[in-house]
């Protein structure tokens, strides 16, 4: 996924959950790629759930690839989506992660 630029630093964290050979996670990428120029900057992160040290994210989501996690920099928990997912869905997930931490700041 070339199109993606991993930023490090006080950014929310994008992480997909993915295998090789599988044609929506191809998808899901490719909508996270179109998607990119209506977000605000993020980490991005890619975990092959078949590598043995992702045991535990294979046992949750063998059958559930490609899962999406986005978490805020203020760390107010984590919104997923999975299966088939489209740009639109990427933008909404995102959207409302980031609603959610400004609804929990102090006013």
């Amino acid at each position: 996924m070339s199109r993606l630029h991993v930023i490090r630093g006080s950014f929310p964290l994008m992480t997909i959950f993915s295998r090789p050979q599988c044609g929506l996670c191809e998808e899901a990428k490719e909508s996270i790629a179109k998607a990119i120029t209506q977000l605000p900057k993020f980490q991005f992160l890619e975990i092959d759930i078949m590598k043995p040290e992702n045991h535990d994210w294979f046992d949750k989501y063998a059958y559930d690839v490609p899962v999406i996690h986005f978490q805020t920099a203020e760390n107010e928990g984590v919104k997923k989506i999975m299966h088939h997912i489209h740009e639109q869905d990427v933008v909404d997930l995102v959207q409302q992660s980031l609603d959610a931490a400004k609804s929990s700041w102090p006013k």
